[in-house]
Parts: structure tokens; C-alpha cells; sequence
């Protein structure tokens, strides 16, 4: 299942980040030819990260030039805490999140198995393909604290919000 207008992350929370600092540090334009000898990956691992920064708009191509957009820049210069929000608000409007999510919140236990969002992807993936999806999907949502997985129970986990503690009343 990919999301309505196929603009589902292809790439890892780690992959893009790096891209972007890398591009930020050549003053935010690089020939992708370059990019390309820089980054180290083959080139359809360039290309999925390429098309996922664009997806979050933190990057657009022009005549052969990656360029970072003013969202990528401020992007780059976030805190983490920034960044992570940045990509939860975000990953929150892709329908597989949305899915996902919504199954979470549905469910009593807060918790689905990962076989659950196997199935969510759909069978028109190859075993490879749904699993590297799989993988950037909860890639992502860890990333975003949108999501946990439990590796022993194989389950995936909504990601509550700590309520704040009240401050210890120490008045007699």
C-alpha cells in the first residue's frame, strides 16, 4: 500500500539527514554527479534518498543540481527535538502512517504486530521490497517517537506522551 500519491519515503531517517548535511556544507547546491561520489551509495540508493528528501521538500532538482530549499535549511540547522517534530507532524499525513497510527490509537493495548503493517503494505510488493518498506516506514516513525517496536514480541507499539509531572510540593 503506498500512500494515494505515491509519495511514501523510500529512504532512512539517517540516509536523508546525512544527504542534507552533506548538501547544506556545499552551501545548499551540488551537481548530482558529484552528490553521487560524495555519498557513497549506488545509484537507485541515491535516488531513493533523493526523492525522499523531495518529498519532504527539503530539496528540489534543477538541470542536474540538487538544491536545498529554504525548508531543508532550516531543516539542517533544527535541534534534534525540532527535527523529530518537523518529520512527526509530517509522516502524519502519508496514509501508511496514517493507517498505522489510527490502528494503534484503535487498538486496546496501544499495539499491533508487524506482520499487521506486513499486510497493510499490500501484496504488490516483492518480499524485498515490502520488507526494506517495512523498515523505512519504522525507521521514520522511531525517528518521529511517533512509534516503538517490542523486537522480542515482534509488535509495534504507539509511542504515548509523557504527562508532565506536577512539582513536588514541599510546603507544610
Amino acid at each position: 500500500m503506498d500512500d494515494e500519491g505515491g509519495q511514501c519515503p523510500k529512504a532512512g531517517v539517517n540516509e536523508v539527514i546525512g544527504f542534507l548535511e552533506i548538501l547544506d556544507d556545499e552551501s545548499g547546491k551540488i551537481d548530482a554527479y558529484k552528490i553521487g561520489k560524495n555519498f557513497g551509495h549506488q545509484l537507485d540508493q541515491l535516488l531513493d534518498v533523493i526523492q525522499t528528501a523531495q518529498i519532504f521538500g527539503f530539496l528540489n532538482v534543477s538541470e542536474g543540481d540538487l538544491l536545498l530549499t529554504d525548508f531543508g535549511k532550516q531543516f539542517v540547522q533544527s535541534s534534534l527535538e525540532q527535527r523529530k517534530k518537523i518529520i512527526a507532524d509530517f509522516i502524519r499525513e502519508f496514509g501508511v502512517f496514517q493507517l498505522l497510527l489510527d490502528t494503534l490509537q484503535e487498538h486496546p493495548a496501544r499495539a499491533v504486530s508487524i506482520e499487521y503493517l506486513e499486510k497493510s503494505l499490500g501484496e504488490s510488493y516483492s518480499e524485498g521490497e515490502m520488507n526494506r518498506i517495512r523498515d523505512v516506514i519504522l525507521d521514520w516513525g522511531r525517528y518521529a517517537e511517533l512509534v516503538w517496536v517490542d523486537s522480542d514480541t515482534q509488535e509495534i507499539h504507539l509511542e504515548e506522551e509523557e504527562e508532565a509531572m506536577p512539582p513536588d510540593d514541599f510546603s507544610l
